[in-house]
């Protein structure tokens, strides 16, 4: 009897240390991600005094005409973060900074992996937890918009959504991509309207 007693006793021990072993992760994994929004926010409105015309509302109209940007894409540092411009999805409410390809990935940032909006094959990377959770909703036709920190505006529209293991297969000018799985990426493709 008093074995089984012991027993129970351990084994609610156990699983006490358990519960608050997971609310205490799950208290510093919300506190952490607060942060990294509130972050992210701020950068934002650094990159509206930064950047040429990012403040307003406006869509860019890609019979205007445009010039292209630099190549590679100029980085500014903001709070500690090498930043090289902003993505726009209207349709998503979705507005993030983009960090440069040296830069840690961060919850509510973008990551530029590859390419350039002026080679092509620009391929940026949120988390499927935050920046692209949603990204699966766009439809084609669909405008996305990068803004370099120069102010130049690239605009894009929604052409496509895949699966992709391997990068050498894709085609498109803008790849927004998020993991789905250690080999595969989601991607949604677009293409430049200007």
């Amino acid at each position: 009897m008093n074995k089984r007693l012991t027993t129970r006793k351990v084994i609610l021990v156990i699983v006490l240390v358990l519960v608050a072993a997971v609310l205490a992760f799950g208290a510093y994994f919300y506190t952490h991600m607060k942060a990294s929004d509130a972050q992210a926010k701020e950068t934002i409105s650094s990159l509206e005094y930064m950047i040429p015309g990012l403040d307003s509302a406006e869509d860019t109209d890609p019979a205007q005409g445009f010039t292209p940007g630099k190549d590679p894409l100029t980085a500014f540092d903001i709070d500690g973060r090498q930043i090289v411009g902003c993505l726009e999805i209207p349709a998503l409410d979705l507005r993030a900074p983009v960090l440069d390809k040296k830069q840690e990935k961060e919850a509510f940032f973008v990551s530029w992996i590859s390419g350039s909006p002026v080679r092509g094959k620009f391929r940026l990377e949120g988390a499927n937890t935050d920046v692209f959770a949603k990204i699966a909703k766009l439809k084609p036709g669909e405008r996305v918009i990068f803004t370099d920190m120069d102010g130049v505006r690239y605009v894009y529209e929604v052409t496509t959504q895949y699966h992709l293991k391997d990068w050498a297969q894709a085609t498109n000018d803008l790849l927004l991509c998020h993991p789905s799985d250690d080999q595969t990426d989601f991607v949604v493709g677009c293409t430049s309207v200007m």
